[in-house]
Order: structure tokens, then C-alpha cells, then sequence
């Protein structure tokens, strides 16, 4: 017969191993639910291996052909026409060359100076194929202190050279040069160039002159002898000998002489010219007809205009 504390304990156990049982049971349904979950494991970076049979191997066919790449053909290729080369313009080289004879003896001489003219030159009203030039040839007055003034004969006009005197002893871009009463025309002592001139029958009026007549003379300034002795004009002021000086005279003044010339320039063109005055119109036609200056009057002295045109 069990006691009272026997059937207390019997029935302890029973529980505990109810308990133990439940507990079991438990245990492995949390198992199989852990076992058969549907989440995705984290996801392993790519170590960036790929497939080789499914990448896509460059399809040497595709290539482009290099037997149908265009090569370079020589035989197309232009060639430099020799006969189309622009050849060296002979303009631009000088058309005749001379060495100036006694230039340090014409520097001194003559004060030729190393400051360009700045002074006025320009044309005036003329009549049609012909020019009436103005040229500013005082070059800072009686006692001068700038050089001639350079300029060629053009058109439209004479055209200024801007160089000084110095230097116009070895340029050929000048054809004639003025300063005060001496014009100089670039060949013989006065230029490397090869310009003469010619004067015509004392009495030849300019309106008449059409053509270059074929017995002329031409001849270059020439102040100097081949031994660089000098030779001066006959105007009494010991002025150098120009191939234009006997364009003026002097007794008591500036005297026109209505000279006519004929100037050969260095590209066979011809020009006529005649220097009309000296100094202001009213003052020069005075001094024309009287050899003196009018008294109480400004002379406007060096102030050149002369008329000239082209030949044909």
C-alpha cells in the first residue's frame, strides 16, 4: 500500500515527464521550420569570372579588309607644277643699277641730311591727262634742316617717298627730288637709278609737246668729275650742276625760264614737265617780268608747282 507522500511524488513524475516530452516535441518543430525556410541566402559578389561560352568572341570576319583598305596612289598624288611656280616678280628688282659717284663729297657738299621731309605735296585742279603738283620744297627755310622731297611719278599724281637724303643715294623706289630751287632726278650723282632728262628748243611751249621726240639727248645730274672735283651751275650761287638747273635763273630773284623737258623714267616711260613757280603765283609773275621781288610783300618762297604728263 502506497503512503500519501508516494502517491504525491508518482504523481510529480508523470507530470515532469509529460513536460519533458512537450518540450521535445518542440525542439524538433523548430527545427524543421529552420531546415525549410524561404529566404534567399546573401548574395556572394561576383569575382568576375564570365562565362567563355557565352561571351561573344570578336568575329574576325567582321574585320575590315585590308586588302580593300584604299592604299595612298602615288600616281594620283599632285605633283608640284614647276611651270606653275610663280617666278620672282622682275618689278620688284631694281630695272638698271649705277654706283653714285662722289656720294661722301655730295653729302657734305650739298647738306644732305638724315631727317625725312614732313612738308605738304599734292595735286591740284588740272586739265584731263594732266597734273599740277604742289610741292612744299622749303624744308624748314633758308637755313635747312630736313631732307628733300622724294617722290615718284604715278596716275594719279606725284607720290611721296618717305626717305631721307642719305639714304636716297642707294634707292631706287625715288624719281625726282625737290628742295628750295634745286630738283634732283635719281641717276648719276644723285641716285643708283638710271632717270635722264632732256630739254627742248628753248621757246617749245608745253600745250604742244604729244610725243617724245627721237633726236634727244638724255642726260643725269652730274655735279661731280670722274676725280670728284665739282662743278658748279651758272647761276652765280655756286649751286651744284643738275640736269633740270636751267629751269630758273637768278639776277634778282627766282626767275622762271619756261624751260620744257622731257624726263625718261627708269621703266622707259617718258613724262613732260616744267616747274611754273618758285614762289606765290602773283610774286613769281612779277619777278618773271621785272627780275626783282615786289617790295612789302611775303615771297612765299620754295613753294614749287610744277605740271607735267605722261607721254605716250
Amino acid at each position: 500500500m502506497k503512503t500519501h507522500t508516494e502517491e504525491t511524488m508518482h504523481t510529480k513524475a508523470g507530470k515532469q515527464g509529460l513536460w519533458v516530452l512537450a518540450a521535445v516535441a518542440m525542439a524538433l518543430a523548430l527545427l524543421v521550420n529552420c531546415g525549410s525556410s524561404d529566404e534567399a541566402p546573401t548574395p556572394v559578389p561576383d569575382a568576375g569570372q564570365t562565362d567563355s561560352g557565352t561571351n561573344p568572341t570578336p568575329d574576325s570576319g567582321t574585320d575590315p579588309d585590308a586588302g580593300t583598305e584604299p592604299e595612298p596612289d602615288a600616281g594620283t598624288e599632285p605633283e608640284p607644277d614647276a611651270g606653275t611656280e610663280p617666278e620672282p616678280d622682275a618689278g620688284t628688282e631694281p630695272l638698271c643699277q649705277s654706283d653714285v659717284p662722289c656720294s661722301e663729297q655730295s653729302i657734305d657738299r650739298l647738306n644732305l641730311l638724315t631727317t625725312p621731309s614732313t612738308t605738304a605735296m599734292y595735286e591740284e585742279e588740272a586739265p584731263a591727262g594732266e597734273f599740277r603738283s604742289y610741292i612744299d620744297a622749303r624744308a624748314g627755310g633758308l637755313t635747312v634742316n630736313q631732307s628733300y622731297t622724294y617722290a615718284r611719278f604715278t596716275p594719279e599724281g606725284l607720290a611721296r617717298v618717305s626717305i631721307d637724303d642719305q639714304t636716297s643715294l642707294g634707292d631706287h623706289g625715288w624719281d625726282i627730288a625737290f628742295r628750295r630751287y634745286y630738283i634732283r632726278l635719281n641717276g648719276g650723282t644723285s641716285g643708283p637709278s638710271c632717270i635722264g632728262v632732256a630739254r627742248l628748243p628753248t621757246g617749245t611751249r608745253f600745250e604742244t609737246v604729244t610725243s617724245v621726240p627721237s633726236d634727244l639727248t638724255f642726260q643725269s645730274d652730274a655735279w661731280y668729275t670722274d676725280t670728284c672735283e665739282f662743278i658748279p651751275d651758272n647761276s652765280g650761287l655756286a649751286g651744284p650742276t643738275m640736269a633740270l638747273s636751267s629751269f630758273w635763273s637768278y639776277e634778282g630773284c627766282v626767275r622762271m625760264s619756261g624751260d620744257v623737258f622731257i624726263i625718261r623714267l627708269a621703266d622707259g616711260r617718258h613724262v613732260k614737265f616744267e616747274v611754273k613757280s618758285y614762289y606765290e603765283l602773283a610774286v613769281q609773275e612779277h619777278c618773271n617780268a621785272t627780275n626783282e621781288l615786289p617790295s612789302g610783300t611775303p615771297s612765299g618762297s620754295g613753294q614749287l608747282r610744277v605740271k607735267w604728263a605722261f607721254l605716250p
